[in-house]
């Protein structure tokens, strides 16, 4: 076998013993559903604010900006072990990493104008 013919099986003998443990774990296993055991449980100590509440939309803006910054890592990585290569084509290149990481900045710069990035 070479190719897709190893991936395949392996991901289908993968699903095969996962399947196959959770019906023997169901078959097998105790079903005593008691209200105590359907509670959240956080380390023995008694919830304070219920489990579904409503985050800042800040925090959502923190994410976004950690993901950009982090895809912009790796965009620019490739860029970084191939630089002797690119330096021998021109500047082009460059150029346009440095459109790239302006655009990026102009966000971030936004981010900070409106508050974005800062705590409650």
């Amino acid at each position: 076998m070479n190719g897709f013919e190893t991936i395949f099986l392996y991901v289908g003998m993968s699903f095969l013993s996962i399947s196959a443990m959770l019906i023997i774990s169901a078959l097998l296993g105790p079903l005593r559903p008691v209200p105590k055991k359907l509670e959240t449980y956080e380390c023995g100590v008694p919830l304070l604010d219920p489990a579904h509440k409503r985050f800042s939309l800040r925090y959502y803006v923190v994410a976004v900006l950690f993901l950009i910054f982090d895809i912009e890592t790796i965009l620019l990585y490739p860029v970084a072990i191939r630089y002797q290569v690119f330096a021998r084509q021109g500047w082009a290149i460059f150029f346009e990493v440095f459109i790239f990481v302006a655009i990026l900045l102009v966000g971030l710069f936004y981010a900070i104008i409106k508050r974005g990035i800062e705590r409650e």
